[in-house]
């Protein structure tokens, strides 16, 4: 087994070849956590364990829990809705500083729902304690609808779910534009239930949502006073990185990620394909998913196919699988490199 160094852990030319890889980072959000994803990266690398434990202190301030246990345990609430919005962010903030340490900086970045968060925290516009802020807060907030609602994964495209929405009489809404086959929906649980009876009856893909929430839609507007009050020490900051919005679906200055946007965030429904869209008009076709588990590499590989652009969509982690193997195979394919120049590891 291998732990990186808490240096640099690569030196000279070796490194240089590293620093010149600029993929898309992508930070997916709610269905990424697993039971013990935090596990072995906490034992093998000096890295994750130090950023991750910087956010065990901000969850703690303000949850009162341990969020090192949390990410370790065989059997941990991630169904909470209050528990998996901090595990999760905080996963793939320490992820991204995985990947910073070997060299891989990202050209730009994108989050899908809460993952935009974490996004926010690497492209410099939040500080991880106003990052772990937002992201408790929001969880917080969620935890308070916990089963008025449900979601469900679609393969319907976003411009049809109006006729599917019409038959719920106002329970039920579009909440994730996923990419130009899928559309996560979201709203009362018996509405939904009864939607999705329909859409397989016509053949369409449907499946529900491990989710007792309905997060992007109405439901939240209730929650939008008070949410925005609690977030409005929120500074952001210029973004040192570019940042394209799931909010809006296209680029957006780091400043303007204030309380108001936070909230809009949770409440308004996620435009990934549009945020895709606009990095791959762009020009940009390397995307790595930072997440403990790939959620949205399938969308992410459908905008380019519409787009009729090659690229490739890779992943830093797979549910039950040995997290070092996923990094460094990742890491190959991102730079093809020779086994000698992979970051120095040690037992």
């Amino acid at each position: 087994m291998w732990r990186t160094s808490g240096k640099s852990p690569m030196v000279g030319e070796r490194a240089s070849a590293f620093r010149r890889l600029r993929p898309v980072f992508v930070f997916s959000g709610q269905g990424s956590q697993w039971a013990g994803m935090g596990r072995a990266l906490l034992e093998r690398s000096t890295v994750f364990e130090m950023v991750l434990r910087a956010c065990d202190v901000q969850v703690r301030r303000r949850l009162g829990w341990s969020l090192l246990d949390v990410v370790t345990a065989r059997e941990a609430p991630l169904g909470d809705i209050e528990v998996s919005c901090p595990a999760i962010v905080s996963m793939e903030i320490a992820l991204a500083a995985l990947w910073r340490s070997w060299g891989v900086e990202p050209a730009a970045v994108v989050g899908h729902s809460i993952g935009e968060v974490a996004a926010a925290h690497v492209a410099g516009v939040l500080s991880l304690e106003d990052a772990l802020h937002v992201i408790c807060e929001q969880g917080r907030a969620m935890g308070r609808l916990r089963g008025r609602g449900a979601m469900a994964v679609v393969s319907q495209p976003w411009e049809r779910m109006g006729e599917v929405t019409a038959l719920s009489e106002g329970k039920l809404w579009p909440v994730i534009h996923a990419s130009p086959e899928w559309t996560v929906l979201a709203g009362e649980p018996e509405a939904l239930d009864g939607a999705l009876e329909v859409l397989r009856e016509r053949g369409v893909v449907a499946r529900r949502v491990d989710s007792e929430v309905a997060a992007h839609c109405p439901q939240v507007n209730p929650l939008r006073e008070e949410l925005r009050a609690r977030l409005a020490g929120v500074r952001p900051r210029p973004e040192r990185v570019p940042l394209v919005s799931t909010v809006t679906g296209r680029d957006l200055a780091g400043p303007r990620l204030d309380a108001d946007y936070w909230v809009r965030n949770l409440s308004e429904p996620v435009l990934l394909r549009e945020g895709l869209d606009t990095l791959i008009t762009e020009g940009h076709d390397t995307f790595l998913e930072i997440s403990p588990h790939p959620l949205v590499k399938h969308w992410v590989e459908s905008c380019l196919d519409a787009a009729e652009r090659p690229g490739r969509v890779l992943v830093s982690m797979r549910r039950g699988r040995e997290p070092g193997q996923e990094l460094l195979e990742t890491l190959r394919l991102l730079s093809r490199p020779s086994l000698d120049a992979v970051p120095a590891l040690r037992p």
